[in-house]
């Protein structure tokens, strides 16, 4: 049995080479590849890599680039727990950036964020949960 993650990576690379109307037509050039599969099986893999049908032919999202939190620490200005929230203040014009940043980090229990201009406010199911964002955002200050 082929690998799940070499096969979806052919069918990225298919998906991005030229259209494809029909999962038949995928399974074919599949198989050219050398990847035998199933019409089940392909629609898995398609459903993981949120393949979907537009236009009438098979399109790969776009991946959204986030740009590490790390790199964004000369836009940090400070940092303040609030309860369940952490309240982070950046350069103007950051803040968006610096709010996907820290959603991306998938920090335990960090709820979302809003962001405004300059400011961040993250939000935590629970106090200890807020006190590991803030040591997060500490450590880059």
């Amino acid at each position: 049995m082929a690998d799940p993650t070499e096969r979806r990576e052919a069918i990225r690379e298919l998906l991005s080479e030229g259209e494809i109307a029909s999962q038949d037509e995928l399974i074919a050039k599949l198989e050219r590849r050398g990847f035998r599969t199933s019409q089940p099986v392909l629609s898995r893999d398609l459903r993981a890599l949120n393949v979907a049908k537009q236009s009438g032919v098979y399109r790969v999202p776009e991946v959204e680039r986030v740009t590490p939190l790390a790199a964004l620490r000369s836009l940090l200005r400070s940092e303040r727990p609030v309860s369940h929230f952490v309240l982070v203040r950046c350069e103007p014009g950051a803040a968006s950036a610096v709010a996907r940043a820290l959603e991306a980090e998938a920090l335990d229990d960090m709820v979302g964020t809003i962001a405004g201009d300059d400011t961040v406010l993250v939000a935590s199911s629970s106090h200890s949960a807020s006190q590991r964002v803030r040591k997060r955002v500490q450590a880059l200050l």
